[in-house]
Formats: C-alpha cells, structure tokens, sequence
C-alpha cells in the first residue's frame, strides 16, 4: 500500500527539505502517541517520517522512488527491521521503531554528504 503524501515521481523537492519533512512528521508522531492520540494516526505519522526519510537518501544518491518503501529500503542497504518494525505491534512500539529507522538514515546521510548534520 502507497501512503505517500508527497509526489512520487517528478517531484521538485530535494533531500533537504525531505528530510525537513521526515522531521516533522517524526516530531508528530511523538506528540500524537504522547496525547494518547489513536494509533492509526501514530503509525501514520511513523510511516511517513520513515518513507521521507528513505526519500531523502534515495534522492541524495541520484536513485528514483517509485512509490514501494521496502524496496527502496532494500536498494539503500536498510536493515531489515526498519520495514519489518513498522508492520505491526502497538504505536509505541512503530514510534521506536521510527525513531531507530531515521536515525539509521540521518548516519547514512551524513556518509554520503557529511556537508549537513542531518539531525534527528
């Protein structure tokens, strides 16, 4: 299932301001889960902090998103578990999971241009 809110293919936006938007839906996700809000809209927001983040290196390294999260999370070398935590299990749970996920591409990022912290 696509979840992206953001163009898929054509898109304008380069891997800073995905990153920018990773942050943001992160930042969400934990208020959401903090306020006790429903899960649906935690694991939402988690899945969208990852997908941006993945976007975000996809781009930095000249590679096309086509819209299937695993495998791009595959293409770039992403341990397994950044799919497999976000695919069940209680919204804290998939909120630590994210966390864990776009931490693994802010350190991927900073390989491949160590220009920008790329911080979580």
């Amino acid at each position: 299932m696509i979840l992206s809110a953001l163009p898929i293919r054509g898109d304008t936006q380069g891997p800073n301001e995905l990153w920018d938007h990773c942050r943001n839906s992160l930042g969400i996700a934990r208020l959401l889960h903090h306020e006790g809000r429903p899960e649906t809209l935690v694991v939402t927001a988690c899945r969208m902090a990852v997908e941006t983040a993945c976007r975000a290196a996809l781009e930095q390294v000249g590679l096309e998103f086509d819209g299937d999260l695993e495998l791009a999370l595959a293409r770039l070398g992403a341990p397994r578990d950044v799919w497999e935590l976000q695919q069940g299990g209680p919204a804290g749970r998939r909120l630590a999971a994210a966390e864990r996920g776009v931490a693994w591409f802010a350190s991927y990022l900073r390989h491949a241009a160590p220009g920008r912290s790329w911080s979580v």
